[in-house]
């Protein structure tokens, strides 16, 4: 790698292979099977070192000036106290930390080595290219009725140097149903996409011509078409409210508010109509067919969250992380991951569950809580959530400057498409583990890097602007 001139290479080879790395490992024999999945995070550590091993030889510095600076490492430091507090394992905590973290240094790569607009440019147009093949493969294993499901989905347990416990996903739903593609899970597939409709979608504003419009608009329709049938709840509710932030919120544009509210009400009325006539049918339920209706109801019936998951959902750690771990750890937490996250599932750490009396994650089975925004407050606590948060909006808030203030159109559309997506992450993340989702996250923190580096590059431009 440091012999590697155009590092750039590595970021193109990432951009395919972790969409398409579940079917990779579908075919891969058991016993290579966590050096082909952990290689690619080692590419990105290792480029990370080169990046900055270069950056200081060039700049005579060892850090870059960055709004986002001073809250990772506060983040890091809330971590780094939560950790003194509770003293446990360290490669527990360092894990836990690394589930979080691991794809944030792509940006700093990105920042590090300064591309050129060329470079820029084929890393969206390859992004957009791979979504666009994750939506079209969905339409054709939805056409397919279920044929392909057996040849995309990888369901084996892996024991990784006989410590940590990968378990396979589970094919709850029925074949044919619940769209993945190469990705695995449905919900994988259904934010990767949200994140692209949400990306394509201010280009609508700027391709006058005809033919251009055509194509963005033809992207769009399969794009969403794909995530409807991925049958992802919180993917529908980011994409949408993503497009409204771009549509309404940056542009003004009233036409998105007027749509958004006329279908908000329909299907509120319609909700409403299922309640009053107490017409559930089967949807009450998660089951493994369920109509597009049916899936909506879910989403709203108490007898659902009740229900699911034999008592021990989503909502029961909506009520129970609060009363149950903020209670007793409410600044820094029960220290990262020992609660909530893929590393307390992977390593089958009970301890925090067991001292609070609490089932081990969703069914008393599987460790997660299914909602980043409580694991994190769990194990990081307020502090660190509260860093984490502002993470987030420092991110926007660049974004959105970028938005307005840079001469570009490139890269005033880029940063409309990440502030859209900054809101529909944060919306998603309440509703699964979705920052620990590997695709979804490389090619976040990947757009973070290109709008940080447009921010970066108008700063000579933009003499009111300040880090």
């Amino acid at each position: 790698i440091f012999s590697l001139e155009k590092s750039y290479y590595l970021i193109y080879v990432l951009l395919i292979w972790f969409p398409l790395e579940n079917l990779i490992l579908r075919y891969t024999p058991i016993e290579y099977y966590a050096p082909v999945k952990y290689f690619p995070e080692v590419l990105i550590y290792s480029a990370l070192l080169v990046g900055w091993y270069r950056y200081a030889k060039r700049a005579q510095r060892f850090f870059l000036r960055l709004p986002l600076n001073k809250w990772f490492l506060a983040f890091i430091a809330a971590a780094v106290v939560s950790l003194a507090l509770n003293w446990y394992n360290l490669a527990i905590w360092f894990l836990g930390l690394r589930q979080i973290l691991r794809f944030s240094f792509i940006f700093i790569i990105v920042l590090f080595e300064d591309y050129p607009d060329t470079v820029i440019r084929r890393f969206l147009w390859l992004g957009a290219g791979m979504v666009l093949f994750e939506a079209a493969l969905g339409l054709i294993q939805y056409l397919s009725g279920g044929a392909l499901d057996r040849y995309l989905f990888f369901s084996d347990s892996v024991s990784i140097a006989g410590v940590a416990e990968l378990e396979g996903l589970q094919q709850f739903w029925a074949p044919g149903e619940r769209v993945f593609a190469t990705l695995g899970r449905y919900d994988r597939l259904g934010s990767l996409l949200a994140l692209g409709l949400t990306m394509i979608f201010p280009w609508l504003y700027v391709l006058k011509k005809e033919r251009h419009q055509l194509w963005w608009c033809g992207a769009m329709l399969v794009g969403g078409v794909a995530l409807i049938l991925t049958y992802s709840r919180s993917s529908w509710i980011a994409a949408v409210v993503g497009i409204v932030t771009i549509g309404y919120g940056l542009v003004r544009d009233k036409r998105i508010l007027k749509l958004a509210t006329v279908l908000g009400g329909v299907l509120a009325a319609y909700l409403l109509f299922i309640v009053v006539t107490n017409n559930y049918g089967g949807g009450a339920l998660d089951k493994p067919s369920q109509t597009f209706p049916e899936r909506i109801i879910e989403a709203v019936s108490v007898y659902s969250w009740r229900q699911n998951y034999e008592g021990y959902g989503r909502f029961f750690f909506i009520v129970n992380t609060p009363l149950m771990v903020v209670r007793y750890y409410p600044l820094f937490g029960v220290g990262s991951g020992n609660y909530g996250g893929g590393v307390a599932a992977a390593l089958g750490n009970t301890k925090v569950y067991d001292t609070l009396h609490l089932p081990f994650g969703i069914q008393n089975t599987f460790g997660q809580i299914d909602n980043n925004w409580l694991s994190l407050w769990g194990e990081i606590g307020t502090v660190g959530l509260l860093c984490w948060i502002m993470i987030l909006v420092t991110i926007f808030k660049t974004a959105r400057i970028v938005s307005v203030r840079s001469p570009t159109v490139t890269e005033r559309t880029v940063a409309q498409g990440l502030c859209g997506v900054v809101v529909g992450v944060m919306i998603m993340a309440y509703f699964g583990p979705f920052f620990e989702f590997r695709s979804l996250m490389l090619y976040f923190w990947l757009l973070v890097g290109i709008v940080m580096r447009f921010y970066r590059s108008g700063q000579t431009n933009w003499n009111f602007l300040k880090e």
